[in-house]
This record gives C-alpha cells, structure tokens and sequence, in this order.
C-alpha cells in the first residue's frame, strides 16, 4: 500500500509540474537560492532549474565567512571548505549554472538580461516560466562625508567596492575578505568597524584576529541594540574590551578622513565629549545593517514592501503571479524582511510546495531567537513572538511584561527573563557570557505556562522547587520530551527516542546512526549521558532488553567488576578476560571495557599505567601522561600542591618551557600548564620538571586533579584555619588516586569561601573549632552545589571520613560518573552517606581505609618513572624503526600575545578510500624495508614506521589469521 501510495503522490506531483511551468530561473545563488534549488531538485519535478549567480562561485555559507579567514581557500573555487556546492554537483542535479550579474526583468516577455562577470558590453538574455528573486540583501553605507563616493554609485550593485573610497570596506562576500587580507598584508595596522551590532562584532573579530589594532564604533548607547537590553549590551561591551578590541558607543561620526583619496581616519564625537577628534586608521569596516537587493523588482514594476523588499503574500509570490520571493529581498506581506538564514530556509520550503502543490502551504512568521558566538561570548536573545523585540519588550519599558535580571560579575555573565504580569509565562529572554541553557528556556517560552518551574529559579539557575518539577516520563534525563537532548546536532529528545523505536536503533552506535545523536561533541552519549538514560528507559517501555554489562566482552556493571576484580585479587587486562570476560570469540576486548578495566585496576592496585601491557588499556592522555590538544601535540601540567609554589620552581618551569618553544597559560584549574610538547620530546620535558622537584599532575587522568586554597591564617585577617597547610595535606595524601572520574577539592580559610570549596567533590571550609567538610559538589556543564557531611572536624577526622567517602564512591560509581550525579542516584542522598562513612553502617569503614591505604602505598610519580626507565622512555619514540624524528604536525605557528601558538584550523579529513592498494600494483613493485623489532610491537596495538620521508602505521594483531596479524 505504502508504495503505491507513494507512486502515486510522485505521479501527481509531476503532473502538476508538467502543466504549471517548464523552467524555473533563480536570481541569485547565496544560501537560500542554493536552499530552494536543493529541495526543489529534491522533487524530481521534471522542470528545468537554471540559477543566475552574481559572484565567481557557486553558494557557500554566507553565515560561517569569518572561518574564511582561518581557510583562505578562495583558489579551491567551488571546493572550499565553505561551499555548499560544486560545479559539478550541480550539472549532476541538471541544474544550468550561469555566471552574471542580473541587468533587468523584461516581466512581459517573461526575460532577464544579465551581464557575464567578464564585463562583457554585451548582455545575455535568458528566459523562464517561474522566477524566484533570492538576491538576498546589500551592506548599508550610511551618507557620511568620505565614506561613498556618490557619483560612482552603482545601481546595479549597490556593494560596488568602486563606489566607495579605498579604505572603506564592506563586509559580506568573499572578494570582500580578500580584499581585507589584501590591505593586511600590504602594512594595515589599525582598523575601525562601524556597527556594533552581529556583522560588526564578526568584522571585529576577523581584523583582530589579523593583528591589528580593532575599533568598533556604535551610534546607540550599547553593542546589539536592536536584540540586547542596555545591561546586556554594556556587559558584552566590558566582554569584548578585555579581549582586547576597542568598542566606543553613544559615538557621533562626523566624517571619514581622506589623504588623496586614501582612508587615513574617522572625525568623531565620543560619548560626553562636545568636540570631535579624529581617530587614526588604516581601514574602516562598515557594517551598519542591511537592505533588500531590490533594485531589479522596482525596475520591473513589482510592487514593494513598506520599508524595501519585494512584497509577497503567504505563498511567496509577488504582484506578478510568474514571479516569487524568498530570503532577505521578500517582504512578507509588505511589512516584514528577515534577515536571518533559518527564516530563509522555511520560506524555501514554503515555495517549493506551493510550486508542487499551489496552495498547500503558507510562510506567515519566523521565530527571531538566536543564539550566536561573537569574539569567543556566548549571546542569546529569544521571544515568544516578534513583539519580544519589535515592541521592546525586552527593554523593560513595557508595563505588561515585568523581568528579573541576574548579574554574576565575577565570570561577566548576564541574563534578563521577562515574564507575563502574572509570572505565569516566560516572554523572552536576554543571555550573555552563558548561553547553555538557551534550548531549554527558548522550549519554554512557547509554552502556555512556566511547566512547573519557578520565575526566580529559572533567572537565577536554580533546582526547580520539588523533586518531580520536571516531568521527563520517569527516564531520569531530567527533560521534556521537546528539550535538546543532543545540542551540538539540536535534536530534541522525542527526536531520539523516535529514531530508537521507528529505526530500530537499540545500541549508542545505532542511535548515532539513525539520527546523529553524539556525533559532535559526545557528552549526551556517555555512560552517564541523558541518551543512555533515555535507551534504557525507551526499551524498556517496549518489552526489549537493553544490552547489559558495559559492553559485549563484559555483562557486568563497574561496580560488579569492580567487586569481582577486587575479590579475585585479578591484576591484569588478560587475566581479566579470560577469569570473567565472555564472548570468546572476540577475547581482546573494545574501545568500551578497555579505559574501564584500566580505571578500576588503577583505583584497586595503582600499579604504573604504562607497565605490564597496561599502556595499551588506557586512552590516548593516559597513554603518554599528558593531554593530547587538536594540534597532535600535548601539554604537560605539573602539580603545585595547594598552589604553594616557589620562585625557584616557577623558574624551573618557565626555563623548560622556554627551551622547548612552549605556550604557556594559568589553566582553567589554576595550574601552571605548558602546550604543544611532541610525543617525543614528553620524557626528557617529565625529566627536567622532576628533577626541579615537580612531580605530575595527573591533568590527563581521571584522577585527583587540584586542591584550591586561599592564603589562610598564613597571611589573610579573616583567616580561622591554616588552609594552604590543610590543601597541601590533602593533595599529598589524594594524588594519584584514580576514579570513575576526575576530583577536585579546595581548602577555605574562613565562611568568606575565597576557595570555592562548596562547589567541589570535597570541600572543607575553616570554623573557629576546625573544619566543615563538604562533598559532591560539581562544577563543569552541570554545576551542583556541595553537601554538608560533617561539621567542626579536625584535621584528622577529615582526612578519615574523605579517605571513607571517596573509597566507597570509587567502589560504587559508575565509569565516568561524577560525585554529584551519584549522590543524586545514592538511595538515601546524603543522609544515607553519613551514616556509612561517619557511622559505619555497613561495617566497611575499615575495609575503606585499607583500600586507600594500599592505594597511598603505591602512589609513585608516574613522570619520573617515564624519565629513568628506558624501556619506558621507548614507548615515546616517534618512529618503530629509528630515532630519526619527522614533524608530523604540519601547523603553521604564528605569534599571539607574545607566544608560539598554533595557526587556526580544521582537522584534517582523512576520511574515505584508500588512495593506494596493495593489489593494485605490481608484485615486483614491492620491497622489505626495516619496520622495527617484533618485540616492541604491543599486542593488539600499533607503532609508527618512517620510510624516507612518508609515515606508517603498523598493527599487531596476534589474534587474527595469520596473513592478518600485521
């Protein structure tokens, strides 16, 4: 039935294709225009599609041209890592591509002329049935004395560089950006951006990021007037200056300066000042918004919109019933043009069935929500309707909408929620600094009520009130069915869960087949993800049984093998399998149980992680003790307990740093951390810190990261405790320590927390009579406020119940689980954790402590083990058959704030067929070469071989069939 039903929608679909047009021409080939030809193509409609593209390539995306500068790839042509499309991909959907700018529209003769991009006297003429204006829109250059030169103005193309001075750019296409990379690269150091609004902050981004000093001047009195509130806007502003780029609001522009025809700088009136100055500069940017590309509809006669645009009705079609609109240059109903990609996309698809099916669809609205990243600062700005921002709602002046406002100063970070006068729904909302929680809130403000939450919960961060406020259907995600679950593809978690039921899709690696789900960043499918959560929930409801066990080799949880692996006393990944491990057929384990089995034998025994074939258990990080960065490289984080560090220390690792052209940076966790160490140069760098006294910091490790501590008693007035003594203890007696994942403590001198320790996985806070101790807090993605364990300790009895606490978490978390997420799903909460660690209720208190004992005994620095033991040391060697060294990294370094660092760019893609085969060559094309001994070769691991000046990987595969152990 289903396919005769779907034969039948085709054949009806052409039928109405074949009566109503016989060739489609669209005007203009950016985004949209390229957005309606795919879907039209789509269709099979038997119609022919020609586009009329005004630039040197086909469409490329238009919303992504700051990575252009990070590219420079404009030679590749239709091949650029920006293009939608190529030439040839388009012949393929028998879509005619022709290069031109469009002259005019004859509409009676139903033609338009077009000019070749060769400048051609001549035009060409060529015809259609249906015509679809996509021209999208221009750069505004406002009438500033010196900034256009009018008597060049081009009516034909408004953003005629010709028109305007040299100096003054526009920024929108790529011939633009190559013009700025021009001017760079010829001695330009200073440049102004006029527009403090989306364009102008990108322009900004893109000439600081070419190493010249960045100006943005903005008419209003804060950045994003027309999206963001004055707060919002000034908080962006304070962002944007402390990276470095000089914004200047509430500005007058009196003139562009001109010497000989040459931008030399910008006559302006600061805000408060009454005189002008002029500001020097090499370049002026202008990207004050933009308009309609019209100038072809008012040619032809085509009524327009109010304020520019062609009008269209609800099916995209203008005056002329031949001729549609779609994208920036249609003004929906007259009144509206959307200047936003997503808008475009709906209008496309909106065309494209009504030209199948004439009036099955309508186009009346878009949602103008956004969330964008401008200078590396999150801003979001959502609404319930368009009156959000066109009756400034968001503004705080409207008396119907009342708000709350929450301002975090120490991390720069805003956010202003307006809700309905009785607080019933959210209206709106302003983010800036942090924006993660903006799928969630923009899902609400759709909603006829708040779903249970609380107005102040919701602008402060808080737990909504009651433990069953968010109702996710009992599957522990915490979500709705219409909230993000996967936030890098942007599926909702109905999405998922329908792709688990409609495509069969009952393993993670299924899931991310079906619907994308963890193919960006990873985090929803993770052992503790909501998407594991949702699987198991989702298969549950449908009879099935979920896989058990934490993969096909192992039908066991972490915590079962953990206690078996404890019991049996099993030191090794191979005594493991063949003790407890199941399908034999497949006995050298997965990228699954691997990093698993590592962690628990590491918590249990805490033998080095490099020895005994261990090496070839763990991830990559652990693998060589340091992080791996996107360059290939790694850095190398030592450990400062407490942060207790001497001159002498800090000399050692800047002289390291220095000999071995690193980039050095305070981390994240307040560390001293040094990046972009090649794999080989790992141990003698581990040598040289350890014998300056530093050890490691397990930075790589699911371990015991930091101890944070204030100054204490040693040095601060208010201080009750000595809490750099207290911090060095901890970090002394915690490190390396393994875990289901990292830990991070800090040690306050006093109840003014200048630690933070209430938002660590132990805390301990300094009172007159000792120490209040904390646990479970987590910072990261989900923050979680730390619980009280114990109060009034002395250092003794905190070291006992923490030896307690993160024992019995180790033997019962899951892999990958943090204290927070397992106190939530500890039966009891933290009621039942005092009583097993303080009270001993289980009667393990001992077995806990003897169990961190063995652990503390065996605790050995695992650098310097590296850097006085060669067979270790050969584990870093780049290549399998030499000590010859080859840069592998092919990055381009380039100097940034006085530091090596590292080009921007993409990862290569090295995905897809082998380019050369064995049998494709000759017998006699083939020699023996030295690929090293069979002795280093790990079992089930591989190695790198140099041949001349090519690079190979060798695999050892014993277990495989003869011909394919290598």
């Amino acid at each position: 039935f289903n396919q005769v039903w779907q034969k039948s929608v085709v054949n009806a679909r052409k039928g109405r294709l074949g009566a109503m047009a016989k060739s489609i021409l669209v005007i203009g080939h950016g985004p949209i225009g390229h957005s309606f030809i795919e879907k039209m193509s789509a269709e099979s409609s038997g119609c022919q599609i020609s586009v009329l593209c005004e630039e040197p390539r086909p469409a490329y995306n238009r919303v992504m041209l700051t990575q252009y500068f990070e590219d420079r790839d404009a030679e590749k042509h239709d091949k650029m890592k920006l293009s939608y499309v190529t030439e040839e991909e388009l012949k393929e959907l028998k879509v005619n591509l022709l290069y031109g700018r469009a002259m005019s529209i004859d509409r009676e003769a139903k033609k338009v002329s077009y000019a070749s991009q060769k400048g051609a006297e001549t035009q060409t003429v060529v015809g259609y049935d249906i015509l679809v204006l996509a021209t999208g829109s221009f750069c505004f250059v406002p009438p500033v004395p010196g900034m256009t030169i009018p008597e060049k103005k081009n009516v034909n193309w408004p953003d005629d560089p010709a028109s305007r001075p040299e100096g003054v750019f526009v920024y929108r296409t790529i011939e633009d950006l190559e013009a700025l990379l021009g001017k760079a690269k010829s001695g330009a150091k200073r440049a102004v951006v006029i527009g403090g609004g989306l364009l102008g902050l990108e322009a900004a981004k893109a000439v600081f990021d070419l190493k010249m000093e960045s100006h943005v001047l903005e008419m209003a009195p804060y950045l994003m007037p027309t999206q963001l509130n004055e707060i919002a806007g000034q908080v962006l502003m304070k962002k944007i200056n402390d990276l470095g780029v000089h914004v200047h609001c509430g500005v007058q522009i009196k003139r562009v300066v001109l010497d000989d025809g040459k931008v030399t700088g910008i006559e302006l009136v600061e805000k408060g000042a009454e005189s002008p100055t002029i500001l020097d500069t090499d370049l002026v940017i202008v990207s004050c918004g933009v308009r309609p590309r019209d100038e072809l509809a008012r040619q032809c006669g085509l009524k327009m919109g109010a304020r520019g645009g062609v009008e269209v009705d609800a099916q995209l079609r203008s005056s002329d019933e031949s001729i549609y609109a779609i994208g920036e240059v249609a003004a929906i109903g007259g009144n509206m043009c959307y200047g936003l990609w997503a808008p475009g996309v709906e209008q496309a698809e909106t065309l494209v069935l009504n030209l199948l099916r004439p009036g099955s669809s309508v186009y009346r609205a878009s949602d103008l929500s956004t969330k964008l990243k401008l200078l590396g600062v999150e801003v979001a700005s959502f609404g319930r309707s368009a009156d959000f921002w066109f009756k400034g709602q968001y503004t705080g002046k409207d008396p119907s909408i009342k708000f709350i406002d929450s301002k975090d100063d120490l991390n720069d970070t805003y956010r202003r929620l307006c809700f309905s006068a009785d607080g019933s729904k959210l209206m709106g909302g302003v983010l800036v600094g942090d924006a993660k929680d903006y799928g969630k809130l923009l899902q609400l403000s759709k909603k006829d009520d708040l779903a249970g939450n609380d107005p102040v919960a919701l602008a402060f961060k808080l737990p909504p009130p009651g433990s069953n406020a968010v109702s996710d259907g009992g599957d522990g995600t915490g979500l709705t069915d219409d909230c993000t679950i996967c936030t890098c593809i942007g599926l909702s978690k109905s999405q998922v869960r329908q792709a688990i039921i409609d495509k069969e899709a009952y393993t993670i690696p299924l899931i991310k087949k079906a619907c994308k789900a963890g193919t960006g960043c990873g985090g929803c499918v993770t052992p503790v993800g909501e998407v594991p959560k949702l699987l198991s929930h989702t298969l549950k409801k449908l009879g099935k049984a979920g896989a058990s066990g934490i993969c096909v080799h192992f039908p066991y949880s972490r915590k079962e093998l953990f206690d078996i692996i404890k019991v049996k006393e099993l030191k090794s990944f191979k005594e493991i399998l063949e003790v407890v491990g199941k399908n034999s057929d497949c006995s050298d384990g997965c990228e699954l149980c691997k990093p698993v089995i590592a962690s628990i034998l590491s918590s249990l025994w805490n033998d080095h992680a490099l020895k005994a074939g261990r090496d070839q258990i763990q991830d990559t990080n652990d693998r060589f003790l340091a992080n791996i960065q996107k360059t290939g490289t790694y850095s190398v984080i030592p450990r400062c307990p407490g942060g207790d560090i001497t001159p002498d220390t800090l000399i050692a690792f800047a002289t390291t740093a220095k000999k071995y052209g690193l980039w050095t940076k305070i981390t994240g966790a307040q560390r001293l951390g040094m990046y972009g160490a090649k794999v080989n140069d790992l141990p003698d760098i581990y040598k040289e810190l350890v014998d300056a006294g530093m050890e490691t910091g397990q930075a790589y490790g699911k371990a015991l990261r930091t101890v944070k501590s204030c100054v204490g008693t040693s040095w601060c007035r208010y201080g009750q405790q000595d809490s750099v003594t207290m911090a060095v203890t901890l970090e002394n007696r915690y490190k390396g320590l393994r875990a289901p994942h990292k830990i991070k403590m800090a040690a306050s001198g006093c109840l003014r927390e200048c630690a933070e320790a209430q938002g660590k996985d132990v805390g301990v806070i300094a009172t007159q009579a000792g120490y209040n101790l904390y646990v479970c807090g987590n910072g990261g993605a989900k923050p979680v406020h730390a619980k009280l364990l114990a109060t009034d300790c002395s250092v003794e009895e905190c070291l006992k119940y923490v030896d307690r606490f993160l024992m019995y978490y180790i033997s019962t978390a899951k892999h990958l689980q943090r204290t927070a997420p397992w106190l939530a799903e500890l039966e009891g909460g933290i009621d039942y954790l005092k009583k097993v660690v303080i009270e001993d209720s289980l009667g393990i208190a001992a077995d806990l402590e003897q169990m961190m004992e063995r652990n503390r005994a065996n605790e050995k620095c695992e650098w310097k083990a590296v850097a006085y033991d060669e067979e270790l040391r050969q584990k870093f060697q780049q290549f399998a058959n030499t000590k010859e060294t080859h840069d592998s990294e092919q990055i381009e370094y380039i100097d940034m704030r006085g530091q090596r660092h590292p080009n921007l760019y993409s990862p290569p893609d090295i995905t897809g067929p082998a380019l050369y085969r064995k049998e494709d060559s000759h017998s006699s094309d083939w020699e023996w070469i030295f690929a090293g001994l069979v002795s280093a070769y790990p079992k089930n691991g591989g190695l790198s071989v140099k041949h001349g000046m090519q690079e190979l990987a060798v695999f050892h595969l014993p277990s495989a069939e003869p011909k394919e152990q290598w």
